[in-house]
């Protein structure tokens, strides 16, 4: 009688197995029937979610610098290495049965070290020992509420924005962090395919950080293309030329250019994973960033 029942639940599970394999399956099907083309997600997705799929990205950046771009372009040696890791959980659900219409939200983490000595590396960011350290803080940053759209018939260009709420808004620990106010950003994303194995994915932003007690409203523009050649259906390298524009009623208008490159694996169309670095080349009024993303993609 053991024996039988034991049977019984053996066969039941790999039924039930068998079940969950073949409705992912379909899953998939429909999901891929939607897409158009292949994409990258270097560190943001333009990819519309289907009504009940969910996309979850998970994003880490490590910026670090120690130049400074002065107002003639001439690069400056600091005397401090300063490094944020900046580390975001993006959940995008798709609401709308046309595709048309996804809906977000994001959650920021990030860590601050500023050291005495220039040289030294970026990765102490994630300890805090106090060898030539000069301050150090980490912190839940921010909350952001996102809508992701599609705004004409062409499903290539994407409109994504975003609402984001300091958690520790006028406190020295968010200042020092660098999101500590309210902010608007406005993602305008356009994806080009140029054949069947090239494609360029076009970023702009127009980011506002409102006014607070400490600081008075600025303006952000990045421009980003991304050219990425498909070597085969799962390894996508890209390249990436950028421009940033900054202006702010407490300091000189700001500019830098930055070139990239990066690798993404696609193990299927809801799961990749890739790697970006980026250094800036050219500037204006502002600090020379180096930056390192690696990334996480899933569609549940």
């Amino acid at each position: 009688m053991t024996f039988k029942i034991e049977l019984l639940l053996l066969i039941f599970c790999v039924l039930a197995m068998e079940c969950s394999v073949v409705a992912q399956s379909k899953r998939r099907q429909v999901y891929d029937s939607t897409l158009v083309g292949d994409r990258i997600t270097p560190a943001v997705s333009s990819v519309m979610m289907p009504k009940t799929y969910t996309e979850v990205i998970l994003n880490s950046s490590m910026v670090s610098t120690n130049t400074y771009f002065d107002a003639d372009r001439n690069k400056l040696d600091m005397t401090f290495r300063s490094t944020t890791s900046i580390t975001t959980l993006q959940m995008t659900h798709g609401m709308s049965s046309s595709g048309r219409l996804n809906l977000g939200l994001d959650l920021s983490y990030r860590v601050r070290r500023m050291d005495g000595d220039p040289e030294s590396s970026p990765f102490k960011v994630f300890s805090n020992e106090s060898d030539g350290l000069i301050e150090y803080q980490r912190a839940f940053t921010s909350v952001g509420l996102r809508a992701r759209y599609v705004p004409t018939r062409n499903r290539n260009f994407v409109i994504q924005q975003v609402f984001t709420i300091p958690i520790s808004s006028g406190s020295e620990k968010g200042s020092f962090l660098g999101d500590n106010r309210y902010a608007l950003n406005n993602q305008f994303l356009y994806t080009m395919l140029l054949g069947r194995k090239f494609f360029l994915f076009g970023q702009l932003d127009m980011l506002i950080r409102f006014e607070d007690d400490q600081n008075s409203a600025d303006f952000t523009l990045p421009l980003n293309v991304f050219a990425t050649y498909l070597l085969n259906n799962h390894l996508f390298p890209f390249v990436q030329i950028g421009m940033v524009n900054l202006w702010g009623d407490d300091y000189e208008p700001a500019q830098s250019f930055s070139y990239g490159f990066g690798l993404q694996y696609q193990f299927s169309t809801m799961f990749n994973i890739n790697a970006f670095y980026s250094d800036a080349f050219n500037g204006k009024n502002i600090y020379k960033f180096s930056s390192l993303n690696l990334g996480v993609r899933v569609v549940l």
